[in-house]
């Protein structure tokens, strides 16, 4: 969909972008296998489920702020420190909405679930911009470093 990215982004749709399968753990599972699975596969979060149901997510920022200073049982469950029941959206949802929620809410990942709330994968912010960068390259390489920035004058030759 090369062109006018503020023409364009209202019409993409989540199932337009391509996105790599989440990684999963069982509701249950262990701290210590799910910041491995996270380390081992150089990814940012990962999905807990509750079977096919997404349960909640546990993420970078939730090591950071969840667990506490000092000793940690790794072998503790994940279901402690994970943000449960997270917002989700689904594939057919727009980009737009996603990018509103991410904004508001201060996520950089989403659930996407179907109709029934049945897993079915993860969108990232880093999604997103990829997506942006790979079809609206100029439009993204021409944005100031701060989206509120703005030029006093005009610069260069």
């Amino acid at each position: 969909m090369p062109g006018d990215l503020e023409a364009t982004l209202p019409r993409i749709r989540i199932r337009d972008l391509s996105l790599p399968e989440p990684l999963l753990v069982q509701k249950g599972s262990t701290l210590r296998a799910a910041i491995g699975m996270m380390q081992s596969a150089l990814r940012p979060c990962v999905l807990v489920c509750d079977g096919r149901r997404v349960a909640g997510i546990f993420t970078e920022r939730d090591i950071l702020n969840r667990l506490t200073p000092g000793p940690t049982d790794w072998s503790a469950p994940i279901d402690g420190v994970m943000t449960p029941n997270p917002k989700t959206l689904t594939p057919e949802d727009l980009v737009a909405d996603a990018i509103r929620l991410m904004t508001r809410e201060g996520y950089r990942h989403i659930p996407l679930v179907d109709a029934y709330g049945l897993r079915l994968g993860l969108l990232s912010a880093r999604d997103i911009l990829g997506y942006l960068a790979d079809h609206f390259p100029a439009e993204v390489l021409n944005l100031p470093p701060r989206l509120d920035q703005t030029l006093r004058r005009m610069d260069g030759g």
